[in-house]
């Protein structure tokens, strides 16, 4: 049994999760934070667009911490 691997759509798929998000904001940093607290980490809510100063890390973190707190298990 042969496979054949989809180097176009992994070269698209890398393309994507690369490009940065646009007006990204404190605001978005800190919402984005806590769904990742909440919900669990995922490419769209951990982008590296997030962590590009330190003022947006520090929103990101400050919001998935309180995702972490008040998450339901």
């Amino acid at each position: 049994m042969t496979r054949k691997f989809d180097f176009i759509g992994l070269n698209t798929v890398i393309s994507e999760a690369f490009k940065p998000l646009h007006h990204v904001t404190p605001a978005t940093a800190r919402k984005a934070g806590m769904d990742a607290g909440i919900k669990g980490t995922t490419p769209s809510n951990c982008h590296h667009s997030y962590f590009a100063s330190s003022e947006l890390e520090k929103e990101w973190y400050g919001g998935y911490r309180m995702g972490k707190q008040n998450r339901e298990d």
